[in-house]
C-alpha cells in the first residue's frame, strides 16, 4: 500500500511540473539595439491602414525598422537595407562556418509600352514581375551582393574557391564569345537567303550553323552547374574540415 501511494505521488509531482512548465521558444528577432526576443510564433504583419510590424506570440509588436534578423517557421532572415517591409530583408539558403548566401523577391516595374488598350499594361498600368537578388555574407557580417567581384575579395584567402572563381570569370567570357559568334552567324545566314523563283525562301545553311551554335549554348548552360555558388560550398567545407 505504501509503495502505491508512493508511486501515485510521483506521477502527482512529474505530471504538476509538466502543467507549470513552459515551451522553449523556437524562434526570435534581434533589434537594431543588440537586443534579442524569443517567442514561439512570429509573423510579419503587413495590414491595409496600418503600418507594418512584427507580431510575437499574438501580443508583442515591433516596428521591422528595429529589427535586423529574425527567424520563423519561414527560415532565416538578415537586413539588407532600410525600410519596414518584407523586401528589406533577406531569406538565408545556405548556412556555412563562415559564408552564407541569402536572396530577396523584388516587384520590378517594366517600362511603359504600346499594347491594345493604349500605352502601359493593361488598361494604362505598367507590368509587375518578381525577382530574385541574391546576397551573401561572411562571418554573420553585412550581407553584399552575390556577384563575382565581391566573393573575389572574400574567398581570397582559400586557394580552391579562388581556382572556381577564375573559372567563372573564364567561361563568362567564352560564353560571350559563342554568343557574338552564333548571333554573327544567323545574321550572315538571313543576308545570304535569297527569294526562288517560285516565291518560297530559301535559307542559308549558315543560318542554321548560327543557331545551332545557339541551340547548344543555351543545352550546356542549362546543366552548368554555377561556380559561385560552388565557391563558397568549398569554402565552407574546407573550413570544416
Amino acid at each position: 500500500m505504501g509503495k502505491q501511494l508512493y508511486s501515485l505521488l510521483v506521477l502527482c509531482f512529474i505530471s504538476c511540473i509538466g502543467a507549470t512548465a513552459q515551451p522553449t521558444p523556437r524562434y526570435f528577432i534581434k533589434l537594431q539595439s543588440g537586443e534579442v526576443v524569443t517567442a514561439n510564433k512570429i509573423q510579419l504583419k503587413s495590414p491595409l491602414f496600418k503600418s507594418n510590424h512584427f507580431l510575437l506570440d499574438d501580443s508583442l509588436k515591433y516596428s521591422p525598422a528595429a529589427v535586423s534578423i529574425y527567424q520563423n517557421e519561414d527560415g532565416y532572415f538578415a537586413r539588407i537595407e532600410a525600410g519596414n517591409n518584407s523586401e528589406a530583408f533577406a531569406k538565408r539558403i545556405i548556412e556555412g562556418p563562415r559564408i552564407d548566401k541569402y536572396y530577396s523577391s523584388r516587384t520590378t516595374y517594366d517600362h511603359y509600352g504600346y499594347s491594345p488598350y493604349g500605352y502601359g499594361y493593361g488598361y494604362g498600368m505598367p507590368r509587375t514581375s518578381r525577382k530574385r537578388i541574391y546576397y551573401f555574407s561572411k562571418d554573420d557580417g553585412p550581407l553584399y551582393l552575390f556577384t563575382h567581384e565581391n566573393l573575389q575579395e572574400a574567398l581570397s584567402d582559400n586557394a580552391a574557391s579562388a581556382t572556381l572563381l577564375h573559372n567563372y570569370k573564364r567561361d563568362k567570357y567564352i560564353n560571350t564569345g559563342i554568343t557574338v559568334i552564333g548571333t554573327g552567324l544567323m545574321a550572315l545566314g538571313i543576308l545570304n537567303s535569297q527569294q526562288t523563283e517560285d516565291g518560297t525562301l530559301k535559307l542559308s545553311p549558315v543560318l542554321y550553323a548560327g543557331a545551332g551554335v545557339l541551340g547548344a549554348q543555351f543545352v550546356f548552360n542549362l546543366f552548368r552547374k554555377d561556380k559561385l555558388t560552388q565557391a563558397i560550398q568549398v569554402y565552407n567545407y574546407q573550413i570544416k574540415q
